[in-house]
C-alpha cells in the first residue's frame, strides 16, 4: 500500500472533551488508514487556543501543526513568532474567507513575508464560495501575494475550486505557489470541474499538488477511498497517484522523515 501524507486536516470540534481527545481520534484514524503524517490546521475561530491546540497534538508524531493568525491583528507577527518558537508550529494558516481579511493587502504581505523569513510555508484557503466572491476574491490576489513574498512557499487550498484552471495558469508562472486537493475534488463530483482538476494535475505533470482531506468535513477513510477511486476512474497510474498522495508533500515538507 502506498504511504500517504494528508496536507489539510483540522481537529473536530464535535468530539466531546478537550482538544487532546480530538487529536487522539484524528491520530487513530490516520493510523488506521495508512496516513503517515498529516498537517493539522489550527483555526482561530474554533474553541481551542493556539497554546491548547499545540499541547493537544504534541504527543502525536503523526500530527504537524500550522497556526492560524489574522494578519490584521496589530501583533500578528509577534503571534506567529511565539507560535513557531514557543509552541512548535511548522507553518502558517490564513483563512481570509472566514476571518474576512484581505488576501494581498499590506498586512497579509508583511505576515507572509515573515513566514518566509522564519522558513515556514503558508496554507491559505482558496475555496471560492459565495462569501469569497462577495468579498471580492479573485485568483489573481493569490498570485499577487506570492509575487510580493517570493521567499515564502504558499499552498492554495482546495485548488481554487471551480477556478482550478485559472489557478493552474498562475501557478505555472509563480514558482512559490502550490495547490492542495482538499474538499474540492469530492465537492464538485458530478460536474465538469472534477475533469478540470484532473486536467490541472496532468498539465502540471502531477507536480506541486498535494492530497488533502479537509477532515472532519468527511471521515479520513471516506475521503481517502473516494479520492483514490476517482483518480483511478480518471486513469491515473500508481506513480501519478503516489506523487499527489505522498512524494510531492514528502519533498516539500523537508522535515517529514517518513
Amino acid at each position: 500500500m502506498l504511504p500517504i501524507i494528508d496536507t489539510h486536516t483540522h481537529l473536530d470540534e464535535m468530539i466531546l472533551g478537550s482538544a487532546k481527545n480530538a487529536a487522539q481520534v484524528l491520530n487513530d484514524s490516520l493510523k488506521d488508514n495508512g496516513i503517515v503524517r498529516a498537517i493539522v490546521l489550527h483555526l482561530g475561530f474554533q474553541r481551542w487556543s493556539m497554546e491548547e491546540f499545540s499541547e493537544a497534538i504534541r504527543p502525536f508524531d503523526r500530527l504537524i501543526g500550522f497556526v492560524n493568525v489574522n494578519p490584521d491583528l496589530p501583533d500578528a507577527i509577534d503571534i506567529l513568532d511565539r507560535a513557531v518558537h514557543e509552541y512548535g508550529y511548522k507553518g502558517l494558516k490564513l483563512h481570509p474567507r472566514l476571518l474576512k481579511h484581505k488576501i494581498d493587502n499590506e498586512n497579509s504581505i508583511q505576515l507572509v513575508r515573515h513566514a518566509g523569513e522564519l522558513g515556514i510555508p503558508v496554507i491559505i484557503c482558496g475555496f471560492p464560495d459565495g462569501d469569497w466572491m462577495m468579498q471580492g476574491g479573485t485568483v489573481l490576489k493569490y498570485a499577487n501575494l506570492a509575487k510580493a513574498c517570493p521567499q515564502t512557499k504558499i499552498i492554495v487550498a482546495h485548488m481554487g475550486g471551480h477556478h482550478a484552471i485559472d489557478m493552474m495558469m498562475l501557478v505555472k508562472r509563480v514558482p512559490n505557489l502550490y495547490l492542495d486537493t482538499s474538499y474540492s475534488l469530492l465537492y464538485y463530483r458530478g460536474s465538469a470541474e472534477v475533469q478540470n482538476m484532473i486536467y490541472v494535475m496532468r498539465s502540471m505533470k502531477f507536480e506541486r499538488i498535494f492530497y488533502g482531506s479537509d477532515y472532519p468535513d468527511r471521515t479520513i477513510f471516506d475521503t481517502l477511498k473516494q479520492s483514490q477511486k476517482l483518480m483511478v476512474e480518471y486513469g491515473l497510474n500508481e506513480n501519478e497517484m503516489s506523487k499527489i498522495l505522498y512524494s510531492n508533500a514528502k519533498e516539500f515538507f523537508e522535515w517529514i522523515d517518513v
